[in-house]
């Protein structure tokens, strides 16, 4: 249920409190992420992209796109218990794939860097983002479970959330960052973090109804 009767200040404190939670976990998140990536604690195992998987660079836009999503859409979630069960569904699917990169770790060899107008972007996503932590993928992770609690909140924006991750997700695979089952399994830790982030939901919702006072 959206907040009603909120005053333009409090709406204005609840979206700068959202943004700042959103930034301290999902930075956070990504700082652990380039920690295991720059100190590999074994040797990699190389795996190939398959063949049949193309490398467009154009793809890096809907990909940067998805890490926008994760950071930023949950603060239009208004309702605190929402918003928190959100927080802690991603969280909870981060830390499903997180362990795989340290106890499994994996890299994926990288095409050629592409010649035109895309050279710079891809070359400065390469020198960020290493080719390591390759299995399971955790860059789709967020904005499914970010989609699914959002579009809760707000049904209409379902089919656009729904187009942004048919969009999104290939991107991961077609800028050669993950191969189509990286995917695939980090999207089954984020179907399990929305499991979770409802359960939670529903039980502070029960909480509420019977009068008890759930902390922030």
């Amino acid at each position: 249920m959206r907040a009603t009767n909120v005053t333009l200040p409090e709406r204005r404190a609840g979206v700068l409190r959202r943004f700042a939670v959103c930034t301290v976990v999902g930075w956070s998140m990504m700082a652990l992420y380039l920690f295991i990536s720059r100190h590999q604690v074994g040797e990699p195992t190389a795996v190939p992209m398959p063949d049949w998987v193309p490398f467009v660079p154009v793809f890096i836009l809907p990909y940067l796109g998805l890490l926008l999503m994760t950071w930023l859409l949950p603060v239009a979630i208004t309702d605190d218990a929402r918003f928190r069960a959100c927080l802690r569904a991603n969280v909870c699917a981060y830390l499903l794939v997180m362990p795989w990169w340290v106890l499994m770790p994996t890299m994926l060899p990288r095409p050629p860097l592409p010649e035109g107008m895309w050279a710079e972007a891809i070359q400065r996503l390469w020198a960020v983002d290493r080719p390591y932590n390759i299995m399971p993928c955790a860059h789709g992770m967020g904005p499914m479970v970010v989609a699914w609690f959002v579009s809760a909140e707000y049904p209409k924006w379902r089919w656009l959330l729904i187009a942004a991750l048919i969009i999104g997700l290939p991107s991961i695979a077609l800028t050669w960052q993950h191969r189509p089952i990286d995917i695939l399994l980090g999207s089954l830790a984020a179907v399990v973090g929305i499991i979770v982030g409802g359960m939670w939901l529903r039980w502070e919702q029960a909480r509420k109804r019977v009068g008890e006072v759930v902390p922030v």
